[in-house]
């Protein structure tokens, strides 16, 4: 592991996750082994603020890496599953309402869990490093931003610290996801304030402020109807602004709900909700080629940035 003991906020983690799981170095030798030094400099940098957030929280890193191990096992579980029916185990929000988000101490291990896999996991790894990179990085000056279900928080931070953005507002349904997305923001010491508004989508009304920009993070799979989702977000959009979509594909999980088998869909499922694709990137499941990715439908993290349809 000597190309990641080089970086010294993911070399900690990753120590810390060998010393619970030391099963898992092949994983991870494979999930570091193609990245770029832009890739690495960034999962450093997303390292750090992982590590940020543990410390500031009183969180032990045996804790985290626990938390991960545990998370790695159910999703295993639902790929099993998805590899047996070719569907994922939930289709109603109703029961992942009831199996996973009324479940507090669930849901503390699973955003510790997604906090890690930012790291760990290439696609998610490539996936913010495009947020950070290239979306914001296109944004106009003065840029009022908002973000749809920040759950852990790291998207939003990056949007608070970045000089092109004046505002960053973050909408969520479940206060104790906003409470979560409270600490991690708390914990890095974002340079302007950001509010956090206890908010259904669904429920905002027309009047409601436009944003310049609008991120949809490995939200719509969690939707029964994503398409009406999005078409909502159109309303909350001020003209000219950009929408920032991750969606996984082929990715069960245990409160995923809508099944995407490959990246076109996902396009197809913008367009369906009003809007126009101006780039699109498809990120692999760690240690697999796209080409393998799609014929064996196997995990893609699909990353776009649309603007409103004419």
């Amino acid at each position: 592991m000597s190309s990641v003991w080089n970086d010294e906020a993911i070399g900690q983690i990753v120590a810390a996750v060998l010393a619970v799981w030391p099963e898992h170095e092949r994983y991870i030798r494979g999930s570091f082994a193609s990245r770029s030094s832009a890739l690495m400099a960034s999962s450093e940098m997303c390292a750090r603020r992982v590590l940020r957030v543990a410390k500031h929280n009183a969180l032990p890193l045996e804790r985290l890496c626990s938390d991960y191990r545990f998370l790695c096992g159910v999703v295993l579980e639902e790929e099993l599953h998805f590899r047996r029916t070719g569907a994922y185990r939930l289709s109603k929000f109703e029961d992942a309402l009831r199996t996973v988000y009324s479940d507090r101490e669930f849901m503390d291990r699973y955003m510790n869990f997604l906090l890690l896999s930012h790291v760990l996991w290439s696609n998610h790894a490539q996936a913010i490093h495009h947020f950070e990179h290239v979306y914001l990085a296109g944004l106009q000056t003065s840029t009022r931003h908002l973000e749809i279900g920040p759950g852990h928080g790291l998207l939003l931070s990056c949007a608070a610290e970045h000089p092109l953005v004046v505002e960053t507002v973050g909408w969520d349904v479940s206060e104790a996801s906003i409470e979560q997305t409270r600490r991690c923001l708390a914990s890095l010491g974002t340079p302007r304030p950001t509010r956090l508004v206890l908010q259904n989508l669904f429920d905002a009304p027309d009047s409601a402020e436009r944003f310049d920009s609008v991120v949809l993070a490995e939200v719509l799979e969690h939707l029964e109807d994503p398409v009406a989702a999005l078409r909502s977000v159109r309303q909350h959009m001020a003209p000219g602004a950009r929408l920032w979509v991750h969606v996984p594909i082929n990715s069960p999980a245990p409160d995923h709900l809508y099944l995407l088998r490959s990246p076109g869909e996902a396009r197809h499922l913008l367009e369906a909700g009003g809007f126009r694709v101006v780039e699109a990137q498809s990120f692999p499941m760690s240690g697999v080629t796209l080409e393998r990715a799609l014929k064996q439908q196997l995990t893609i993290s699909a990353v776009m940035t649309a603007e409103l349809a004419a």
